[in-house]
């Protein structure tokens, strides 16, 4: 019998432990407002250099991610050209949610670059209630 036990304790534990490797992480992208120049201009949002979503001044997308190390970055329609200054580097981990913030630096002549930052949760839940949820991307 108290083999039965221990062997019921030892599935039960290996069960849990292989639902969370299982489990993905939850990834927000918020484009942030303001940019006058480029507002109905959608943002391109990549992850690993895969296309994400489009978008729209003001809105947002909801992602389920496996963990791991992924690679953030945004720009204009056209050939994929993240490079380390625009990208953004995070390390995933299963059942966590982030919020990362698609940004466009504006120099002079309306020219910029785009760059990707991470929200804190409280950030990140107060921009989400200032802008629409894009439901379907790409």
């Amino acid at each position: 019998m108290r083999k039965i036990f221990i062997l019921l304790i030892l599935l039960f534990t290996i069960h849990i432990h292989v639902n969370a490797q299982n489990q993905k992480a939850t990834v927000y992208i918020l484009r942030s407002v303001g940019h006058d120049l480029d507002q109905f201009v959608p943002y391109f949002t990549y992850l690993d250099k895969v296309l994400l979503c489009k978008l729209g001044e003001a809105n947002y997308s909801v992602h389920e991610v496996e963990p791991g190390e992924h690679r953030f970055h945004a720009q204009y329609k056209g050939k994929i050209k993240s490079t380390p200054e625009t990208e953004l580097v995070v390390n995933l981990e299963s059942g966590n949610t982030y919020y990362i913030s698609v940004n466009l630096k504006t120099k002079a002549f309306g020219k910029g670059r785009f760059y990707c930052e991470q929200l804190n949760e409280e950030e990140g839940q107060k921009r989400i209630k200032s802008s629409l949820l894009k439901k379907i991307c790409l």
